[in-house]
C-alpha cells in the first residue's frame, strides 16, 4: 500500500504521547483538511478493497458501518444496512454462539452500539439482547474479558462501559451493579503510578492499589479512565444537561426520561462509587499520560479512538474545554502523514503497532469528528436520536407551500406545540393553524417555546412537525436557533430545508444567503451547511457543531 508520509512515525507518535507541543496548525472537525481525509476515509470503507482481519468480518464490517453512520446518519447507506442485518444477526445468536466468539465483547458492544444509534426504538430487543451477551463475559471481580479467561481484561471492559453508557443514554433500563461492579473494578486495577496494564491484578481494596506485572500503555491507560469518566456522567456526578431540565418539564411523556435516569443514578449510589474516587484515579493518571517516554506503538488507531472518548469525557468532568487542544491537533497531524493514497490507515500485515486498514480506518473516522463530544452534547440536549421516544406521526396537518389549509384549532404557540407533541394526533386533519403566530414575548416562556421547537425540528418524525418547527425557528430572529437551523438544512424533506434557509437569511440578514437553491441536491445542501457554519463560527469561535451529519 503506497502511503505519503510527511514525518516519520516515530514523531508522531512521541507528539501524541507527550500531548505537550503545539503542532504548526489548528485543527477542528470541520476544517476543510479534515472533512476531506473524513470523506476519503469513507469511500474507503465503501470500496470492495477493504481489508479484514484480526476482527471477524461480521464485527469489522460494523464497526464500518458504525463509523459511516456517525458522519453520515443516512440509515440507507449500503454498508450501513449490511452492518446492521449483521449486528442483528449477532443478536440472534445463542448464548453458547456467542461464546465461540474470539473477540466477541469488542463486536458485541459495537453491535449495540449501531442497532441503538440507527433504530433505538426498532431494534431495541436486539441491541438488548447484545447487552446481555456482553454482561455474560462480567466476572465476580467485576472485569469482563473472554469467554475463557477469568482475568480482567481493561480493553474488554471499556468497551462494555460504553455499551451500557450508550443505551442507557437511549433509555433502556440496564442493572445498576453491572456498572458499578465495572467501576469497582477499575478502581482496583490502576497501578499506583497512575496507568493501567492489559491483564490486571485487583486489589484489596481501593484504598490498597498494588503495582501491576502487566506492560501498561497509553491506550489502556486512557479506556480505563475514559470508562470511570463516563460511569461518573452516568452516575450523575458530572454532566451537560443541568440547564436543559427545565425544557424538558414542558415536554410530553414520550421526551421524558429524566425520571429513569435519576432512579439509576441512586441506585448506582447506593453501590458505593463517589466522584471523589473516580477523580483521585483520574488524577493519578493526567501526570502519568503526559511522561513522553511513554512512546508505545500499541494499535495506534484504536489508541486515537481510546483518546478522544477520554478527552471528551474529562472535558465535561472537569469543565476545561480548549477550544484547539493539543491532543486532537496532533491527532490530525499524525493521520495526514499516515494516510494512504487509497484513503485508508493501517497496515495490511498488522502487528500489535497498529490495526487492519478497516479497523483502523473506522478508529481514525471517529477520532476525526469527534464522535464521542457529539455524542455527549446530542443525549444531554435531550435531542431524540432517530426519533426515539418521539411519536412517529405527531401530526396530520396539510402543509401547501406555506400555507396549513383547514379551519383553526390552535390560536397560540404552546397550543400548537401539545398537538405536534400529542400521539394520535388525528384529529388535526383537516384543520388549520393561524399562520401568524407569535412566540412568547416574556423570556423565560419564549425561551421554553424555543427549547420546544428544537427538539422538533431535530427528532420528530412527523414532516409536518419539522416544516412548523423550522418555520416558527426562523421566524424567532433568536441567534441561538441558528446551528438548529443549520441541522435542519439536511433534513430529507425539501420545504423543511427552505423554512430553515430563509429563517438563517432572516436571523442573519444575509437575504441572498449562500446560494442554496429551493429543490437542492445534496452537494448544494452540505456546501450551503458548511458557509453557515463559517458564519456561525465568525461570531461565536469557540462553538462546536454536535451534529456529526453537517
Amino acid at each position: 500500500m503506497m502511503r505519503s508520509r510527511r514525518f516519520p512515525l516515530a514523531l508522531a507518535v512521541l507528539l501524541l504521547a507527550a500531548g505537550s507541543s503545539q503542532p504548526a496548525h489548528a485543527y477542528t472537525p470541520e476544517s476543510p483538511e479534515v472533512v476531506q481525509m473524513v470523506e476519503a476515509g469513507i469511500r474507503y470503507l465503501r470500496s470492495d478493497d477493504v481489508k479484514l482481519s484480526r476482527w471477524s468480518s461480521e464485527g469489522t464490517r460494523i464497526l464500518m458501518a458504525y463509523a459511516i453512520f456517525k458522519y453520515e446518519h443516512n440509515p440507507q447507506d449500503p454498508v450501513v444496512q449490511r452492518g446492521v442485518f449483521l449486528a442483528r444477526e449477532m443478536a440472534a445468536e445463542s448464548r453458547a454462539e456467542f461464546k465461540q466468539r474470539a473477540h466477541g465483547v469488542y463486536e458485541t458492544a459495537v453491535a449495540a452500539l449501531l442497532l441503538v444509534e440507527v433504530g433505538p426504538e426498532q431494534y431495541q430487543a436486539e441491541a438488548r439482547s447484545l447487552l446481555d451477551h456482553l454482561l455474560s463475559n462480567q466476572r465476580a471481580h467485576g472485569g469482563l474479558t473472554y469467554p475463557t479467561e477469568q482475568f480482567g481484561d481493561i480493553s474488554q471492559t471499556q468497551y462494555g462501559t460504553l455499551a451500557i453508557w450508550t443505551l442507557s443514554k437511549h433509555g433502556m433500563r440496564v442493572d445498576s451493579n453491572r456498572l458499578a461492579r465495572l467501576v469497582d473494578f477499575l478502581l482496583r486495577t490502576q497501578d499506583p503510578s497512575g496507568g493501567w496494564p492489559y491483564e490486571a491484578t485487583v486489589a484489596p481494596s481501593r484504598q490498597q492499589l498494588i503495582r501491576q506485572s502487566g506492560r501498561m500503555n497509553l491506550s489502556l491507560a486512557m479506556g480505563a479512565g475514559g470508562s470511570l469518566l463516563m460511569a461518573g456522567e452516568l452516575f450523575g456526578f458530572w454532566t451537560l444537561d443541568d440547564g436543559n431540565r427545565e425544557g424538558l418539564e414542558a415536554l410530553p411523556a414520550a421526551f421524558k426520561i429524566a425520571g429513569k435516569e435519576e432512579e439509576f443514578r441512586r441506585r448506582v449510589r447506593e453501590a458505593g462509587a463517589t466522584s471523589e474516587e473516580i477523580m483521585a484515579a483520574i488524577n493519578r493518571l493526567r501526570p502519568w499520560l503526559r511522561n513522553p517516554t511513554k512512546n508505545d506503538r500499541y494499535y495506534l488507531y484504536y489508541r486515537l479512538y481510546c483518546e478522544e472518548r477520554y478527552q471528551s469525557f474529562l472535558e465535561v468532568a472537569t469543565g476545561e474545554k480548549p477550544e484547539e487542544p493539543a491532543w486532537y491537533n496532533q491527532g490530525i497531524e499524525f493521520l495526514k502523514a499516515n494516510m494512504a493514497d487509497d484513503g485508508s490507515w493501517g497496515s495490511e500485515t498488522p502487528t500489535a503497532n497498529s490495526d487492519p486498514p478497516g479497523i483502523a480506518t473506522s478508529f481514525a473516522i471517529l477520532f476525526m469528528i469527534r464522535s464521542t463530544q457529539r455524542a455527549i452534547g446530542q443525549m444531554n440536549e435531550g435531542i431524540a436520536q432517530g426519533g426515539y421516544g418521539v411519536p412517529k406521526d405527531t401530526t396530520n396537518i396539510r402543509l401547501e407551500g406555506t400555507q396549513i389549509k383547514g379551519a383553526p384549532v390552535a390560536g397560540a404557540v404552546n397550543e400548537l406545540l401539545v398537538l405536534m407533541e400529542e400521539d394520535g394526533a388525528d384529529e388535526l386533519e383537516g384543520k388549520s393553524i393561524p399562520d401568524d403566530l407569535q412566540l412568547a414575548a416574556a423570556p423565560e416562556q419564549r425561551r421554553k417555546q424555543l427549547n420546544r421547537l428544537t427538539r422538533l425540528v431535530r427528532g420528530s418524525q412527523s414532516w409536518q412537525a419539522r416544516r412548523v418547527a423550522a418555520r416558527l425557528l426562523g421566524q424567532s430572529g433568536e441567534l441561538r436557533v441558528v446551528p438548529d437551523l443549520i441541522y435542519a438544512l439536511s433534513d430529507p424533506d425539501v420545504p423543511t430545508k427552505r423554512f430553515a434557509r430563509d429563517g438563517l437569511r432572516f436571523i442573519s440578514r444575509r437575504f441572498d444567503g449562500f446560494g442554496m437553491p429551493d429543490v437542492p441536491n445534496e452537494q448544494e445542501a452540505r456546501e450551503a451547511q458548511r458557509a453557515w457554519r463559517d458564519w456561525y463560527r465568525s461570531l461565536d469561535p469557540g462553538y462546536v457543531f454536535l451534529d456529526s451529519d453537517l
